[in-house]
């Protein structure tokens, strides 16, 4: 089935306004664009979220990627993806800057601009609030593109809110990886239950046998107590998920091959519960 055209008029402005899209926070937030509604050539992506516990959508890979970094971070607070801008305020910016705001297509009607990410997070000096905008570097060099991005930047300059492009070359791709490979783990839902109970003595492995590789562990205490094939996998990746088992996930690679003693036991990580 062919995708709809990414056609956001003034009449669909209206209804995702009476949707609540755009509105709320943590789990009650509502994107203003999800990924049925935009063209994405299947880059697109639905992820659970730790930090809120809902179900967000991204227009990108870039997005995706950016998401799960700040997702991973235990400051984060909350997370807002495609946050619509106040269009009256965009409009009066592209006019002092004689630049044309974006419209729907073959219409002369302005189009709700949006950020691609915001992000709550905790600090010193309390919540601190930071918007992101998500490009390739080919993106960059089409002047268009710009002319966007400069509206975006005055409007969020005006809010006094931090606003930054991150491009591929700002996310640690390793980090990252390893993010992907375990952040979908920290919810136990759909976990063996006879895996879940062994959670004490695969943390005791850890502790006492640094020598052994995760792979020689995990397929050890498969065999010893007979459970399914990668199951003591999907413990440890819960385990790295919700951090109570702690490795320097920017240095080291999660695979078989990685020996126990990269990683310690720690306390689990603070977030909404999931399981």
């Amino acid at each position: 089935m062919a995708r709809r055209r990414y056609t956001i008029d003034e009449k669909r402005a209206a209804k995702f306004e009476k949707e609540g899209r755009g509105q709320g926070d943590g789990g009650d937030y509502k994107p203003w664009l999800t990924v049925r509604d935009v063209p994405s050539h299947g880059l697109s992506h639905r992820l659970m979220g730790i930090t809120t516990g809902r179900q967000h959508d991204f227009l990108s890979n870039l997005e995706h990627d950016l998401f799960l970094l700040l997702d991973w971070q235990t400051t984060t607070a909350d997370l807002r993806e495609q946050y619509p801008l106040d269009i009256d305020a965009t409009q009066d910016i592209a006019e002092r800057l004689n630049i044309r705001h974006p419209q729907a297509p073959r219409t002369p009607q302005p189009m709700v601009m949006t950020t691609d990410l915001m992000l709550d997070r905790r600090g010193a000096n309390g919540l601190e609030t930071l918007a992101y905008a998500v490009k390739t570097a080919e993106d960059l060099e089409k002047p268009r593109t710009l002319h966007k991005l400069e509206i975006e930047w005055r409007y969020w300059q005006a809010r006094n809110v931090p606003w930054s492009i991150v491009t591929r070359a700002e996310l640690p791709r390793r980090l990252v990886d390893n993010i992907i490979l375990v952040h979908g783990f920290y919810s136990q839902q759909g976990l063996d239950e006879r895996a879940l109970a062994l959670i004490p003595v695969l943390l005791d492995e850890i502790a006492t046998r640094p020598h052994q590789s995760i792979g020689a562990v995990r397929a050890a205490m498969d065999q010893q107590h007979n459970l399914p094939q990668g199951a003591t996998w999907s413990i440890l990746r819960h385990l790295l998920a919700t951090q109570m088992v702690v490795c320097d996930m920017e240095q080291v690679m999660l695979n078989d091959r990685l020996p126990l003693a990269a990683m310690s036991v720690n306390r689990p990580r603070q977030r909404r519960d999931r399981a």
